[in-house]
């Protein structure tokens, strides 16, 4: 095996911020800055910034920059031959990490800096100040990395259907009814493992919420937890309101030795998988599951030569508690398994710092593993909604074989042979509740989505017609699978009524 095509993760960095006033309000480059010269302090290998090949910067949601990489480079002083800058996407940072090794493992490059973060926070604190933040506001083509694929259809744009917590709130209502629970079953169910989850939050210093929650406390909809979209409340909701920055420096083994990075900081990737099926959520197969979740989960332990069962750690997706239950569900996993889903606390707990979550999770999993030498550890992702995955495996201990990507091909096959139903646009006559959601303005029920089928099988997007009485009794039962009537709006939208 060559060290110099062996990919290693030597540092990694993590900022929160919390600010009180206009004093200590910050913005996305600066804490990518801070936590990259963390990442370079803890892999004690304070000279490497300056080394950088590859520079890969997050998509940044919270404030817009002509060039973001261009930006962070200037402020740790690099001068890469390769930057990169992803789209939307939470897959953006485990994408980036894969290429990298992939690129050391070719001989392409010996450093690289994966970096992200977002200042919803600082913005929000401004706002309180009656100010706005005083960072300069630039424009631009950016040239973007990565998966780009638009992530909703015209006719989900026509309809309104583009906020995540709505999207999600659709699985989760249809995971319900797949799985034969109550309201109060499903209630209980979230409640549960989000109490979990902040159990690990507290132990997590770059958590945004560093407070233990009871399954009540997510469950009772109060002045502080409101209904957002049925069945979830705020604190079910990945908090996007945070200052957090994160930054994962990678080397070859043989530049890790030259720049005398000591061995315990060394965490290896070993596998990487990613897959999608059908792209668009009105085109899934069903909306209560995610069959692309086991292929991406799959193909990176097939990379690593490993079990699942073998994993000793795991980070799933958690923007909405539908999602790592639903990667749990396509992993056959146990939900009696011992092993916790986060190692950060979860999205609602420790912060949805935007697309940048999973690389805090990586972080975070690699300072595990260095205090337990010989483990493994699992981060998935999920980009858009539930559109795609991305999962890497990392590994602490001897270095392993050679990194080499596995064929995708097999793991693709069932995937390419689903089949989108299909779609009417404009549906009249008597149809079928496949999924739904009412969503709240004002702590009441504002309005609400259907996915329905006609007679025929073919599905259809329809918001409900305009009445609280039938709205708020939407969220007191279950109603998929109920028959109702769909009509065409002359706003080309379309209206569903009991």
């Amino acid at each position: 095996m060559d060290p110099e095509r062996i990919p290693v993760i030597v540092g990694v960095g993590q900022i929160v911020n919390r600010p009180k006033d206009m004093g200590e309000i910050l913005e996305p480059v600066d804490l990518i800055e801070t936590a990259a010269r963390r990442a370079a302090e803890d892999g004690k290998a304070e000279g490497a910034l300056t080394k950088v090949d590859l520079l890969g910067v997050v998509n940044i949601l919270s404030w817009a920059y002509s060039d973001p990489p261009a930006r962070v480079a200037e402020k740790i002083g690099a001068r890469p031959g390769i930057r990169w800058y992803t789209g939307v996407g939470a897959c953006g940072p485990q994408w980036m990490l894969g290429e990298a090794a992939d690129k050391i493992a070719r001989g392409e490059i010996k450093v690289a800096l994966v970096c992200g973060a977002e200042s919803y926070a600082s913005r929000s604190t401004a706002r309180k100040c009656n100010e706005r933040p005083p960072w300069k506001r630039e424009s631009g083509t950016l040239n973007l990395a990565g998966d780009t694929r638009a992530g909703t259809t015209p006719i989900e744009e026509r309809h309104g259907l583009i906020v995540p917590a709505d999207v999600y709130a659709l699985f989760e209502n249809a995971r319900r009814y797949a799985k034969k629970q109550s309201l109060e079953e499903q209630r209980r169910e979230i409640g549960e493992l989000y109490a979990d989850m902040s159990r690990v939050a507290v132990e997590n210093p770059y958590a945004w919420f560093l407070q233990e929650r009871t399954v009540d406390d997510f469950c009772t909809v109060s002045d502080r937890n409101r209904m957002i979209a049925f069945p979830y409340t705020k604190l079910m909701c990945s908090m996007i309101f945070v200052d957090q920055g994160a930054a994962v420096l990678m080397m070859s083994l043989a530049e890790a030795r030259r720049q005398k990075v000591p061995e315990e900081k060394y965490v290896f990737p070993v596998g990487y998988g990613e897959a999608w099926d059908l792209w668009f959520v009105t085109h899934r197969r069903n909306l209560h599951d995610s069959p692309c979740a086991k292929a991406a989960v799959d193909m990176a332990l097939a990379q690593a030569g490993t079990r699942l069962s073998d994993v000793d750690f795991l980070d799933f997706y958690s923007c909405f508690p539908c999602v790592p239950r639903i990667v749990r569900d396509a992993l056959e996993l146990d939900p009696a398994d011992p092993r916790p889903l986060t190692v950060t606390g979860g999205m609602s707990n420790f912060g949805g710092p935007g697309n940048n979550y999973s690389l805090h999770a990586v972080c975070r999993m690699a300072e595990i593993l260095r205090e337990q030498v010989g483990k493994t550890g699992l981060v998935q992702s999920v980009s858009w909604f539930l559109h795609k995955h991305a999962v890497c495996l990392y590994r602490s201990g001897p270095w392993p074989e050679a990194w080499k990507r596995v064929d995708k091909t097999p793991f693709f096959r069932k995937l390419e042979a689903l089949e989108a139903p299909e779609i009417v646009e404009a549906p009249e006559g008597e149809a079928t509740v496949e999924s739904y959601t009412v969503v709240y303005q004002g702590g009441e029920p504002g309005y609400g989505f259907v996915i329905g089928r006609t007679p025929e099988g073919a599905r259809f997007l329809a918001r409900v017609e305009d009445d609280p009485d039938t709205l708020s009794a939407m969220t007191r039962e279950e109603v998929i699978g109920r028959k109702g009537r769909v009509r065409p709006s002359p706003a080309g939208t379309n209206l569903f009524s009991f």
